[in-house]
């Protein structure tokens, strides 16, 4: 007989899952595989188009990982260490379970007188492998009347007869608990192979050899894993719910609170603050935040005043700045109207001496056409204005004779319509020629104002001789007088407005400098406006102009009730006291 087969073949994995020894090993080592795998996921790299990419996972995932391979791992440990504790334990008490049973079946066949019936005998053993699963093969040798087997659990089998199984000096003797028991192991330590003699009233009569198989220490090893592995995933499923939560209530949240908190204050809202729910880690990282937030506040906040400090010195600086290159420009046109002025006073001194006696004659000869007595009353006033005029070119004569000085303004109580309506007359004639409408829209009510009327009436002159100029094809001229003003009680206003050419804005920006004209040679000396300008400066008033190139040009005089608080000379002569007329 071949030693092999004598044991049987090992039973497959089945469904129940009885493996062999090295399938044992796999399942024991299979826990922390699966461990190996889950901490492998955390390095996982995902190829996209060539190119390797490292996964991320968030500290929770990964927190969750670490948890579940430790606690695969702490059980895979201990379920190993529990085998090995208790294996010898479970072998033994399978050895004693099976030895007992063939000590109890070896007396029963005795009692029962069952060795003279082999088919008692053979019911009788295959009802032990029905009650003892380990128990493979059962054989009852007789000694008498010649030593043959006279029965069997399994007949195709090989048989187990002790002294015929070969090389079984190589067996391990496993226990030998009196010289009617034998006990060995296979050397592959898958079976036992126990011997017993059955004797009869002290006679030995035969002997019961039964093969057992040590496959039950891994039935009890499988369940073991069973129960711990059912335990281990129940402790990682409440593990990680617990962890769960607490990420969820003590990491999540306050995290996500605070990544609000950063994105607010990268908006620019600043003024934001992380809620601090504890002191742990989590919350000193708050407050941290919490505090570099309120210093960033604080320093935006006194960066903003100090450029607001800086900007306001800085328009200060430049207020001071333009109000000095003001003052710079005024005086450079202060002293190219200087310079003018003085080139016009050497011209009205070399024509002084030239147009003294034409004047005196004129003067003279309007003096005694003014003593006939047949002139009517429009003729006699008409000589008294060419009269008056006659002594306002003498006195202009003499102030273009002392340029350099001021005006001598005879101030008076005097009617500024009665003015506009006087040099008006003295225009009409030339208006009147050149086809020129005069609209005059004379406030009433206009209150009288201190001024030298000769001057203002020389002004409103040359500005009318202007408009004429301008249209020398006819045109209309508007001369207005407007009474104080609700934002400025104290001041009159005139203005005079044509249809004339215009001027333009280069030209418009020199209308009032000495000796600057756009009249042709013979026409105009370039000293009308600015005389203009200086007389109605000495009354403590402004003189503006507006024009645009085709579109005519309006100039508006302000002049105050009483110059008398603006004026800059010290004016001789006595100021006559305001009447109703003049």
């Amino acid at each position: 007989m071949a030693s092999l087969p004598l044991f049987g073949p090992e039973p497959p994995f089945g469904v129940v899952g009885v493996p062999a020894r090295g399938q044992v090993y796999y399942n024991e080592y299979s826990s922390a595989s699966l461990g190996v795998f889950l901490f492998a996921t955390l390095n996982v790299t995902i190829t996209t188009g060539g190119v390797m990419k490292r996964s991320r996972f968030g500290l929770q995932a990964k927190i969750i990982v670490i948890i579940s391979v430790a606690v695969i791992s702490v059980a895979t440990v201990s379920t190993l260490i529990a085998m090995l504790l208790t294996r010898q334990l479970v072998e033994e008490e399978i050895y004693r379970k099976v030895l007992g049973q063939a000590r109890a079946t070896a007396h029963q066949l005795v009692n029962e007188d069952m060795l003279k019936s082999p088919d008692r005998l053979q019911v009788t053993l295959r009802q032990m492998l029905r009650d003892l699963p380990g128990v493979r093969q059962a054989d009852v040798y007789l000694h008498e009347p010649a030593h043959q087997l006279e029965a069997t659990a399994q007949p195709q089998a090989a048989h187990l007869e002790l002294d015929n199984i070969p090389n079984i000096d190589t067996y391990n003797e496993f226990e030998r608990p009196d010289d009617d028991e034998l006990t060995i192991e296979s050397p592959d330590g898958k079976f036992w192979i126990m011997g017993l003699t059955i004797r009869n009233q002290g006679v030995a009569v035969g002997c019961l050899n039964l093969q057992v198989s040590k496959s039950q220490t891994s039935v009890v090893t499988r369940s073991l894993v069973r129960r711990n592995g059912l335990l281990m995933l129940a402790s990682l499923a409440f593990i990680l719910l617990v962890v769960h939560l607490f990420f969820l209530r003590e990491v999540r949240r306050p995290v996500k609170e605070m990544i609000r908190v950063m994105e607010s204050a990268e908006g620019g809202q600043l003024d934001v603050r992380a809620t601090l729910r504890s002191w742990d880690e989590i919350g000193l990282l708050a407050a941290h935040l919490n505090r570099m937030l309120r210093r960033i506040e604080n320093f935006n906040t006194e960066l903003g005043r100090k450029v607001e400090e800086a900007t306001a010195e800085l328009a200060q600086r430049n207020e001071e700045l333009q109000g000095i290159n003001e003052e710079l420009f005024e005086t450079q046109k202060t002293l190219a109207r200087s310079e003018r002025l003085a080139v016009a006073g050497q011209l009205a001194a070399s024509l002084a001496h030239e147009i003294g006696t034409p004047l005196n004659s004129i003067s003279g000869h309007v003096q005694l056409l003014a003593r006939r007595p047949s002139n009517d009353e429009a003729t006699t006033r008409r000589l008294q204005v060419i009269e008056k005029q006659v002594e306002n070119i003498v006195r202009t004569v003499k102030q273009l004779l002392s340029w350099t000085r001021k005006y001598e303004l005879r101030l008076e109580w005097l009617d500024l319509g009665r003015v506009l309506e006087d040099t008006l007359l003295l225009s009409s004639p030339v208006l009147d020629l050149r086809k020129i409408r005069v609209q005059m829209n004379l406030a009433k009510g206009c209150p009288k104002i201190y001024g030298d009327s000769g001057y203002l009436h020389q002004v409103f002159l040359n500005l009318i001789n202007n408009s004429m100029d301008a249209m020398p094809r006819g045109g209309q001229l508007r001369i207005g007088l407007r009474p104080p003003a609700d934002g400025d009680p104290r001041e009159v206003t005139v203005e005079l407005a044509d249809t004339g050419t215009g001027m333009s804005r280069e030209t418009l920006a020199h209308i009032f400098d000495p000796m600057f004209t756009t009249k042709q040679i013979g026409t105009g000396a370039g000293l009308g406006l600015a005389i203009c300008d200086q007389i109605v400066r000495q009354h403590g008033g402004t003189i503006h102009a507006e024009s645009e190139a085709g579109h005519g040009t309006t100039f508006t005089i302000r002049l105050p009730l009483d110059c008398r608080e603006k004026v800059e000379a010290v004016f001789a002569g006595a100021v006559t006291a305001p009447s109703s007329s003049v």
